[in-house]
């Protein structure tokens, strides 16, 4: 059981934070196998090794005549060859056939010249600029792209449209990816209900909707939403069965140290809390453990914080559940058009706006209202702006760091 609790006035670095979380995440969960229609924003569990040639076979680049490159200005057309019917006989010398794009190249044939570049009159085909007719032209051979053996794809790559389309094309029904990992998401508190209820002395819970869709857009599979009570038993049963039911925890309230904060104490009955207290604005209460082996996060009960600390802190780990190979997030340079000011000390994320001008150049404006219960500033904003511990300010023009919010917007 851990004492973290304890030491409330000790504040842990944010690269400590991601240490500790990257040491302690798990394997990835486990691999299933689906078709590969639904297949798309997954993650390969095994690398992809080729079975077959691309192209699969030799053929034409271009619409138009196929022949043997020997200085022939002039040809007699045998015939023709289509994607789906190939020309099946052996292209004589002084001859051409007639070919479409895909189509597998003729025996006796080797080089192309498109359909713009010659003159046909009955079985006769002249071409029109002979001089400029380089021998293997226009010709996509066997296994250029990929040859059989190759690793097309390492385990851990995302599978998104371009990576898809190559498995068809590799003949691919099928395809082995990392199982979603399983989520549990709960809010804490008496005071909270869920929209819908007929309530007027109460808040409605935002903080399980926003985390479980931003969640969902990563991949996950939400499989508990719930309120804790103020109630030590209750909130004990509910995250007991959550651990065996989920992949991760996540509950947002009740980890600061208020009196009705029952969570930290069922997480020092159930579990283990290793990380407490982290040096960031929004985001400063936030506890990362186990519970029965499954990881734990428990978030700040700010709706901005809540989300900004899944996007620093739950992300990297929800990645590696998900088998997704040497994830980064993303993160730009700007110039700051206004003066900054921060906490020494501490991270601090501002949320702001980026605009990327016409040469290229990305600057960036913070908002006014900063906020961590006003979760309107984060649809309004479009990135966050790190100024980082060791500066308390910065000028305007200064170059900084900002993340895209992409995926929280």
């Amino acid at each position: 059981m851990s004492d973290c609790f304890e030491t409330r006035e000790t504040l842990l670095e944010v690269g400590d934070m991601l240490a500790h979380i990257k040491a302690a995440a798990p394997a990835p969960v486990g691999v299933e196998r689906v078709p590969l229609m639904q297949a798309v924003d997954r993650i390969l569990a095994e690398p992809l090794v080729a079975t077959l040639d691309l192209p699969r076979y030799t053929a034409s680049a271009m619409d138009g005549i196929a022949f043997a490159h020997e200085g022939h200005h002039c040809f007699r057309l045998a015939g023709e060859a289509l994607a789906g019917h190939p020309f099946k006989a052996v292209v004589a010398s002084g001859e051409a056939v007639a070919i479409t794009t895909g189509a597998p190249l003729p025996a006796g044939c080797d080089t192309v010249v498109m359909i713009e570049e010659i003159v046909v009159s009955g079985e006769r085909v002249e071409l029109l600029k002979p001089d400029s007719v380089r021998r293997g032209q226009n010709v996509r051979h066997a296994g250029e792209e990929i040859t059989i053996g190759d690793r097309v794809f390492e385990a851990g790559t995302l599978l998104g449209p371009a990576q898809l389309g190559m498995a068809a094309s590799l003949g691919l029904a099928y395809i082995d990816v990392h199982r979603r990992p399983r989520v549990a998401i709960f809010s804490s508190g008496d005071e909270l209900r869920r929209a819908g209820d007929d309530t007027t002395s109460s808040l409605f819970d935002a903080n399980t909707f926003s985390l479980a869709a931003c969640l969902k857009r990563w991949g996950a599979e939400v499989v508990m939403t719930d309120i804790l009570p103020d109630r030590l038993d209750e909130t004990m049963a509910h995250l007991s069965s959550a651990s065996r039911q989920a992949d991760l925890i996540i509950t947002s309230g009740g980890v600061s140290a208020g009196q009705a904060d029952l969570v930290r104490d069922a997480i020092q009955q159930l579990g283990q809390v290793t990380s407490w207290r982290v040096a960031m604005r929004p985001g400063k209460p936030m506890a990362f453990g186990h519970i029965q082996q499954v990881p734990f996060f428990g978030l700040p009960g700010n709706p901005v914080a809540a989300l900004v600390t899944l996007m620093q802190f739950v992300q990297p780990l929800f990645r590696q559940l998900s088998g997704w190979r040497h994830w980064m997030p993303v993160k730009w340079h700007a110039l700051c058009k206004q003066p900054l000011k921060g906490r020494h000390g501490r991270l601090d994320l501002l949320r702001g706006r980026y605009h990327v001008d016409s040469r290229g150049v990305i600057s960036v404006s913070v908002l006014q209202e900063q906020g961590s219960h006003r979760l309107s500033s984060l649809y309004d904003a479009n990135c966050l702006i790190e100024l980082p511990a060791e500066l308390a300010a910065c000028d305007a023009g200064t170059p900084v760091t900002i993340q895209p919010l992409g995926e929280l917007i």
